[in-house]
């Protein structure tokens, strides 16, 4: 009896997700506010996106990026920030990005 071949095994990583990488706030109240923000590793963008939030709101957003060191940029167009923040699943493994009255910033986690 001939045997199995055994599966073949993908060399290739599965899709890798940030749960709740990002935790944006907006707390001007009274005027939306747009922030483009770069996730950075080494350099090089691995992920940007764009978020509008409205007055007084808070978003939490995943990230398609796997758990690590990554410097996030945060750009609206009266400001800019940025910070080293470690991303992953725990729950203050997050980078936090405030906006509000002209002002943007990012900081590694929240308490």
């Amino acid at each position: 009896m001939p045997l199995a071949t055994p599966p073949q095994q993908s060399t290739t990583p599965p899709e890798t997700t940030c749960t709740d990488a990002l935790l944006l706030r907006n707390y001007d109240g009274a005027s939306p506010v747009t922030i483009d923000i770069t996730v950075s590793e080494d350099g090089q963008p691995v992920c940007e996106t764009t978020v509008t939030l409205d007055p007084l709101t808070i978003e939490s957003i995943d990230l398609p990026v796997a758990p690590g060191e990554y410097r996030v940029t945060a750009t609206t167009a009266d400001s800019d920030a940025a910070a080293t923040c470690d991303l992953g699943d725990a729950p203050t493994a997050l980078a936090f990005v405030e906006a509000g009255n002209g002002i943007v910033s990012v900081v590694d986690e929240a308490y």
